[in-house]
C-alpha cells in the first residue's frame, strides 16, 4: 500500500502542491492539526485566493482585499462529501475554479441530508495561471472522483 492509499487516496496519487502566500498558511494554521498533510495548494496570481486540500477537506482561503474578518482572510470549508462538482474554465490569460455545493444559509457547506435541503452555491475562485491551475483541478478532480466512489461502494455494501 502506497502513502496516498494510506491517506485514503487514489492509489499512486502524487500531491500537487504550489506555495501558498503566508496570509493564507496563517488563515488555515488553526484549521489544520498537526499532521495532517497537505495534498494540493496554489495560490491564485495576486496571492489573494488560495485552494488547499488535504485527504479529508478542502479549503479556499481569500485575504487581502477580498478577505473578511478581523484577520484580514476568510477561510471556507469543503468537506470532500459536501462538493458536488468542480468546473473549470479558461479565461484569455487564466483560468477559474468554481466549487459548487450545497448550503443552507449561503455559506456552510453541507453534507448528507442536510445538503439535498439546501440550495445550489458556487464558490468562483480566481484567477489562476492556466498550467497550475488546470494541474490542481485534474488533482482535485481525482481526489473528489476517488472519495465519490468509494462512499458509494460503502453504501452498497451496507
Amino acid at each position: 500500500m502506497d502513502m496516498a492509499e494510506q491517506w485514503g487516496l487514489p492509489p499512486g496519487f502524487a500531491p500537487v502542491r504550489y506555495s501558498i502566500s503566508d496570509d493564507a498558511k496563517n488563515a488555515l494554521r488553526g484549521q489544520l492539526p498537526a499532521g495532517e498533510p497537505v495534498v494540493i495548494s496554489i495560490s491564485n496570481e495576486g496571492d489573494t485566493v488560495a485552494i488547499v486540500a488535504t485527504p479529508s477537506r478542502l479549503f479556499s482561503v481569500k485575504t487581502g482585499s477580498l478577505g473578511a474578518g478581523a484577520g484580514g482572510a476568510s477561510v471556507r470549508e469543503y468537506p470532500w462529501e459536501g462538493v458536488f462538482d468542480f468546473v473549470m474554465t479558461p479565461m484569455t490569460h487564466n483560468l477559474k475554479i468554481a466549487i459548487h455545493f450545497r448550503s443552507s444559509d449561503g455559506r456552510k457547506v453541507e453534507v448528507g441530508r442536510r445538503a439535498m435541503m439546501g440550495k445550489p452555491v458556487v464558490d468562483n475562485l480566481m484567477p489562476f495561471e492556466i498550467e497550475g491551475g488546470q494541474q490542481v483541478y485534474r488533482a482535485l478532480l481525482q481526489v473528489w472522483n476517488y472519495k465519490r466512489a468509494m462512499e458509494q461502494a460503502a453504501e452498497g455494501q451496507g
